[in-house]
């Protein structure tokens, strides 16, 4: 249950597919040992950030390029590399490639099941008989940690316009690539999905209907003592937590500059190094990013100011380092420290951007009255906060719409302040346009605040209710650093109090349940697998080894960092998986309903 390592098998299958056929040759000519390696505009991102340049030229892959491109040179001596998603386009690519050969042969991968159409259409078309190999590997989503995936599919290519029903397109794309996920980790599991949600059951039932579909051909797999478990879950049952501000690394890479497939524009950073202008940011490739990505902001800056301050005793420097503007000065006035310091450099300048951006947005308030919102309630003090913010000029309409919605979800019933909150936005300049977004957002809870009304109260699954969250204490350790950031920030001393991250995901409880195998029976419908498709009982449930969570409408890097922490405490006991339709960041969210 490593995706890592998934990446890994697949990769190392595609790049040494010639290497039998070289073995059995004699007088091999160098040349000829020289491949090409063709990919689509999907597979293009799935090599890019799970193997690096000088990998695939260690496996004698000089060339690389796309199946779109039909201005490629000729050079029949060479052996090719097919990686592309078996769709139309890319298909009909395939077919004209072949009526007229570039290479000498073809070795054909795709990232998931190929239909028998598909391939007549590929045979009808290889006259010169180039074809060598057409295999299915599995892998048509995108990995992004060692536990985390996504499909990179916005909300507007899934829903209609309510965000609670599938397009038909979306709802086929996330299917396909669901099987993909489910069968690189070579599971066949018991479906769970989160029975108020018209999607996530849509979901379960048509992938289920696929599993069945390819059984014996795909699915036939070793029976487990403890049955694999897919969970599917509703974006819309925890809105809360896409709306806080996040302040885990990379979590406000994505909020701030933005992080797309593993790359980083930096372009507008005032004064950028012409060298940071886009980086890569790899777990897997970096180690920094990998034993810093799910630091906070305190944790993070520490780490940092470690660093400097370990050059600082090399150097024998008697520059000040007492917050991160210190450390971006000491960086410009010994240039040879980025030098030496080499992939370390880039994360410096990232976090001098996040600093800017905090005070920029003036962050630290709004973060603040977010957290107080999110866990209080009826408040006085909070709501008078609230209402200071709102009326200060200078912060941006988009975190006031933002701040209403989290009062919103709190307080559903106070139609008063609601009301009040809603003048003093007009009252401000927001546009009715703007404003629109709340009215929007206001009706989809609303209409989901009835529906868990009808269901009826679950029985001891409360968000609630932490005394018995297994991650409830590692997350009050996570979180204890937070106030050292503002410090190094802001240059103050440092204080004990923190309230930048008060809020738990919902999907702490979640997780919990399932390591006491008390997942709600109420909340979450069964189908497929080895579970009976009737009704069931608890004592007929077996605790899952291996859990693959995936999130309707997105996930964030919060609660990765959460499924992280549970992993890290289970110790093997059990393995989370965590993936969504995408990876989303609050702006993201909060334009799905606009």
């Amino acid at each position: 249950m490593n995706l890592f390592n998934v990446a890994d098998v697949y990769i190392d299958r595609i790049v040494n597919s010639t290497s039998k056929a070289r073995q059995g040759a004699i007088n091999v000519n160098e040349q000829s040992r020289i491949k090409v390696l063709l990919l689509d505009k999907e597979t293009v991102s799935t090599i890019s950030m799970c193997a690096t340049q000088s990998e695939l030229l260690d496996h004698e892959i000089f060339l690389i390029d796309t199946i779109e491109n039909a201005s490629r040179d000729v050079m029949r001596h060479l052996k090719c590399l097919v990686y592309v998603k078996p769709c139309e386009e890319s298909i009909r690519c395939l077919v004209q490639e072949l009526q007229n050969p570039k290479y000498g042969e073809y070795h054909i991968f795709f990232n998931n099941m190929v239909s028998k159409s598909q391939l007549e259409r590929l045979a009808e078309a290889d006259n010169l008989e180039v074809v060598v190999k057409i295999e299915e590997i599995f892998q048509d989503y995108q990995i992004l940690d060692q536990d985390l995936f996504s499909f990179d599919l916005e909300s507007g290519t899934l829903f209609k316009e309510d965000l609670s029903i599938w397009n038909a397109s979306g709802l086929n794309t996330c299917v396909n690539s669901l099987l993909s996920v489910l069968l690189s980790l070579k599971v066949r599991p018991d479906i769970r999905f989160d029975k108020n949600s018209k999607l996530c059951n849509k979901l379960a039932r048509e992938l289920n209907n696929d599993i069945e579909k390819h059984d014996k051909a795909l699915f036939d797999f070793p029976t487990m003592d403890a049955p694999p478990m897919l969970i599917i879950l509703d974006r819309q049952n925890d809105p809360m937590t896409p709306l806080l501000q996040p302040w885990t690394y990379r979590s406000m890479i994505n909020e701030y500059i933005g992080i797309k497939r593993n790359i980083v524009d930096l372009s507008g950073i005032p004064d950028i190094d012409k060298d940071l202008i886009k980086v890569t940011l790899s777990s897997k490739q970096d180690p920094f990013f990998h034993d810093t990505v799910y630091l906070n902001f305190g944790e993070l800056g520490d780490k940092v100011k470690q660093y400097v301050n370990n050059y600082k005793k090399a150097t024998k420097s008697n520059s000040k380092i007492d917050t991160i503007e210190d450390i971006k000065n000491f960086i410009e006035k010994y240039p040879e420290f980025r030098k030496l310091s080499g992939n370390v450099a880039k994360h410096m300048a990232i976090v001098s951007e996040l600093d800017r951006q905090l005070k920029l947005r003036d962050i630290w308030e709004i973060s603040e009255v977010e957290q107080n919102l999110s866990v209080h309630k009826d408040n006085q003090e909070d709501y008078d906060n609230l209402i200071k913010i709102l009326e200060t000029p200078q912060v941006k309409f988009f975190y006031k719409i933002k701040l209403a919605c989290i009062f919103l979800l709190r307080h559903s019933e106070n139609n008063v302040k609601i009301n009040q909150l809603v003048e003093i936005l007009k009252n401000q300049g927001v546009s009715m346009e703007e404003l629109s977004l709340f009215y929007k957002f206001k009706k989809i809870i609303e209409a989901k605040l009835k529906r868990d009304l009808n269901k009826g109260q679950d029985e001891g699954n409360s968000v609630d209710n932490k005394d018995n969250d297994l991650l409830s204490e590692l997350a009050r350790k996570f979180n204890t650093r937070m106030e050292s950031a503002k410090n190094l920030s802001q240059g103050r001393k440092a204080q004990n109090d923190n309230v930048y991250m008060q809020h738990i995901p919902d999907i702490s409880t979640m997780l919990t349940d399932l390591s006491k195998n008390k997942l709600s029976q109420v909340k979450f419908g069964i189908i497929g697998g080895t579970q009976s498709k009737e009704a069931i009982t608890p004592a007929s449930v077996v605790v899952p080894q291996d859990v693959i969570i995936f999130v309707v409408g997105g996930v964030t890097y919060e609660e990765a960092r959460l499924v992280r922490q549970f992993n890290e405490t289970m110790k093997g006991k059990m393995r989370v998986i965590l993936g969504g339709t995408s990876v989303i960041s609050t702006s993201d969210y909060l334009s799905s309903f606009s």
